[in-house]
């Protein structure tokens, strides 16, 4: 498929204080086969130099968006989502900056998004870095706690290939633009977490469909041994357990939002305490009944604990 037959997509992606992560994705967009795209990246208030060395390095590749704080995920990403539209692409490609892609990842994702009308988000296997053939993510199930990536932490020997329909994209996600449009945005409500599952879950109510394609492949700059081992802070807990009971209360129904609603405050509580009594985190539990307070009176979080 030349560029004149391409459709356009624009790839946006969020850098704070990311410098080294957004050059070498960058640098790793340089390398793609695909002819018709655009980048745009959304600093998010960095003081890292991260604009002033933007500018010298990659201001005829890329186009950067600069903040004068930090918005949080949601506000900034619905930024550079509205600016990929003004262009008319139509394809909004938003992924995480800490990437690293193979060169014909957007090739695969385009070609499958046009074979499938009734997909609205398509999303690529991803690696972690290291090692780089262990499985971050193939797609995502739902579950009533939340999504769970498929097959992560798993050597990939195979068991994910083949294209399926699944219940969510996460971190890298090629989002049909008309759907946007149509659906409106991310939840800005949200703020960060759950804010792409939370958008997956909401078009299928229309009907479209979520596709994973593990021939696009991108790798994660995250370690395993991190995701296994590290601390809940204050914040994630917060939101985490906040936005999990506001998705379900916005695209679910009554009864099945007071029975999750039940779960997690009356059974789920005792083995979440137990973990953060484990990890000297007793101060968690408090902040685990005030989001799940904030999520029924829709308590707007920013006030509470400002992003950091």
């Amino acid at each position: 498929m030349n560029k004149k037959h391409q459709p356009k997509v624009s790839l946006v992606f969020l850098t704070w204080n990311g410098k080294r992560y957004t050059f070498d994705l960058l640098e790793s967009l340089k390398k793609i086969n695909y002819k018709n795209y655009d980048i745009i990246v959304v600093d998010n208030g960095s003081n890292d130099g991260t604009q002033k060395e933007f500018k010298k390095k990659y201001l005829k590749s890329a186009t950067l968006i600069e903040n004068k704080e930090n918005l949080g995920f949601v506000f900034a990403a619905n930024i550079g989502i509205r600016e990929g539209l003004k262009r008319g692409s139509k394809y909004i490609l938003l992924m995480n900056n800490d990437m690293i892609v193979k060169p014909d990842f957007l090739n695969i994702l385009v070609e499958a998004m046009e074979r499938y009308t009734e997909v609205a988000v398509a999303g690529p296997k991803i690696y972690y870095m290291e090692p780089n053939n262990m499985i971050w993510s193939a797609g995502c199930d739902y579950h009533w706690a939340g999504y769970k990536s498929r097959n992560q932490n798993e050597i990939d020997k195979g068991q994910t290939e083949g294209e399926k329909y699944v219940d969510a994209i996460d971190c890298v996600l090629m989002i049909r633009s008309d759907v946007l449009n149509k659906h409106r945005l991310l939840d800005s409500k949200l703020f960060f977490i759950h804010e792409l599952t939370e958008w997956c879950l909401r078009v299928q109510k229309f009907g479209h469909k979520c596709l994973y394609v593990p021939k696009s492949v991108v790798w994660h700059k995250v370690s395993a041994a991190f995701e296994n081992n590290k601390k809940e802070s204050e914040t994630s807990t917060y939101y985490n357990i906040r936005n999990w009971l506001l998705v379900i209360k916005k695209n679910k129904n009554l009864l099945y939002f007071l029975w999750v609603l039940f779960l997690e405050s009356i059974i789920l509580v005792l083995v979440r305490s137990w973990r953060y009594i484990k990890n000297n985190q007793s101060n968690l539990i408090k902040t685990y009944f005030i989001a799940i307070w904030h999520a029924l009176i829709n308590k707007t979080p920013m006030k509470l604990y400002p992003y950091k």
